[in-house]
């Protein structure tokens, strides 16, 4: 093959300097957006000038690829595996069989076969490049200049060879070509199964994309089947493979729903999509995969689950928010244990929703002047903004007072962004608070329920109790009934009538809340105090300082004591 002409300097009419004059090749044309690109070398030196244009021509190169790379690349993230040897002869192969199947039921003859040879000018290097480039996309390779620069001239013979087996067939021989037989399998995946489910968290619809909760949840099942099959080539997966996977799965104590609604449904919705995006080597071998439970007729029946607080639960945890805290643990650790309690009990709201609101979330109902919690759509469940009525016995404690005191400071509500560690976008703060407070709980001695969501499955339990009506509470937890039809959908929602439904929540009664507070836990140090603790201060201080030999020497002086005692 031809080798690619460089780029020399050329001299322009209305200019002094020498310029470089650069075509952009047909893959790099919809991001550059023009066929060439024009640039000052800044020098009037011929010699200087062909050292320029060298280097301008490779950051022209580097930055067409940066663009490509980052208008294309749906896995980001995820590590690509380079040609090997191996590979190119395989794809060699491949471009063989593509370019003999394609003809060989009728093949043609005469002027015919010498214009289907001439199809492509094999002395054009930009020609044969893109016919490189588009066989690769094809085979679902990410090739480098590099490889495709390698892999071009098999590609030529490859079309060779493919041309004389059709040449052969128009003959009447069809006999397989010996050559092909010579050829080795591919070592990479021809379609990627973590780069397909990185493309599906970013473009499947998936609720909060590659960072959220499900992506979270789904991302190592995919790393963990790959590394268990021992390849990622969704083209080469079988139901077989999905099976054995899912009995491997139990057979390691996975529980059976688990296994059917996470890890199958995980890669079943990947390869879907990828099936759906027309993918080359796309295939759904997970679709249809079925994980029955197990029946045990020897077991006994089992009562059910306790999901929310009993009532003496909740009364232990609302009166823990009321005690004075340690000094020593932060404002936004305070009021998160102070408010989130009351907040989620009165709302039957997901913590989430709670530790990420602003102050400018906590918004008063212009029509009938109630004050409303409006929760957004986070990487959590939620999907559509809804606005929650507060109960007033949440008011009467003092919270709006609090959301007033972060309104000035400019800070959320539960969290402080100045204290961040920089974790990731995945793990924000008002996570991190929202485990913090089931710690807490759970150091109540409250056990076997989730000390978070218990509140939404009490608040569920409460509601049935009152007789709330079931479409308002619906639209207060931000529940959809499952048998509702298009009429539940019908209306607004109104402020007025959801206030009603949570004022009907009976207020918890709290003695705690009717004492005065507690002096804080912590007393300070006293001079006497201090007084005291310098000889102790001063005898540590002076161990610390202490030299190895001395070390060494002060062990073997106890020692001798202890003998002698």
């Amino acid at each position: 093959m031809p080798s690619i002409k460089m780029p020399t300097p050329v001299k322009r009419p209305t200019s002094q300097f020498y310029w470089i004059r650069k075509k952009v090749p047909l893959r790099y044309r919809k991001w550059v957006g023009r066929k060439e690109v024009w640039k000052s070398l800044e020098t009037t030196d011929r010699r200087t000038a062909v050292a320029r244009c060298t280097a301008a021509s490779a950051a022209f190169e580097a930055e067409w690829a940066r663009l490509a790379a980052g208008c294309s690349n749906p896995a980001a993230g995820v590590e690509s595996t380079p040609l090997t040897h191996q590979d190119l002869h395989a794809l060699r192969g491949a471009a063989h069989v593509r370019v003999r199947d394609a003809h060989l039921a009728n093949p043609p003859v005469g002027f015919a076969a010498v214009g289907l040879r001439a199809a492509l000018d094999e002395s054009d290097p930009e020609a044969v490049d893109q016919a490189v480039r588009t066989f690769l996309a094809a085979e679902g390779v990410e090739a480098t200049d590099a490889e495709v620069a390698r892999f071009a001239p098999m590609f030529i013979a490859a079309r060779r060879a493919g041309y004389a087996d059709v040449a052969r067939a128009a003959g009447g021989d069809y006999s397989e070509n010996p050559e092909l037989a010579k050829l080795p399998p591919r070592t990479t995946p021809k379609l990627d199964l973590l780069k397909a489910f990185e493309e599906y968290v970013e473009k499947g619809g998936l609720k909060g994309g590659k960072d959220g909760p499900t992506a979270k949840r789904w991302r190592p099942k995919i790393r963990d089947f790959c590394k268990w099959l021992g390849h990622r080539d969704l083209a080469r997966m079988t139901n077989e493979d999905g099976y054995r996977w899912a009995d491997h799965l139990v057979d390691q104590g996975y529980n059976r729903k688990s296994v059917r609604l996470v890890w199958i449904a995980s890669l079943s919705a990947t390869a879907g999509f990828m099936v759906e995006r027309r993918k080359p080597g796309a295939q759904n071998p997970f679709r249809g995969i079925v994980v029955r439970d197990a029946v045990d007729t020897n077991a006994e029946a089992k009562p059910p689950r306790q999901k929310g607080f009993t009532q003496a639960e909740a009364k232990k945890i609302l009166t823990a928010t009321v005690a004075t805290p340690s000094s020593l643990i932060s404002p936004e650790k305070r009021a998160a244990r102070r408010w989130l309690p009351w907040l989620c009990a009165y709302s039957g709201a997901r913590v989430n929703e709670i530790t990420s609101l602003f102050p400018a979330d906590i918004t008063q109902d212009e029509v009938s002047g109630v004050w409303c919690m409006v929760i957004k759509p986070s990487l959590e469940k939620t999907s559509n903004w809804r606005t929650v009525p507060i109960h007033s016995h949440v008011i009467e404690q003092g919270f709006l007072e609090y959301v007033e005191e972060r309104r000035r400071l400019g800070k959320p509500l539960f969290y402080d962004p100045a204290r961040g560690r920089g974790g990731k976008i995945a793990n924000p703060q008002y996570k991190k608070t929202a485990e913090r407070i089931a710690d807490w709980v759970r150091s109540l001695d409250i056990k076997g329920v989730q000390p978070n969501h218990g509140w939404r499955h009490l608040f569920k339990s409460v509601a049935r109790h009152v007789h709330m009506n079931s479409d308002v509470e619906g639209f207060i937890v931000g529940h959809r009934p499952k048998d509702a039809n298009a009429g539940h959908d019908y209306g607004d929602r109104w402020v007025t009538t959801m206030s009603a439904e949570v004022e009907k929540y009976p207020r918890f009664d709290i003695p705690a809340l009717r004492q005065p507070s507690a002096p804080n836990k912590r007393r300070h140090r006293t001079n006497f105090d201090a007084t005291v603790a310098k000889p102790q201060m001063n005898r540590r201080a002076a161990r610390a300082r202490r030299s190895p030999q001395q070390i060494t020497a002060d062990k073997a002086d106890r020692t001798a004591r202890r003998t002698a005692s």
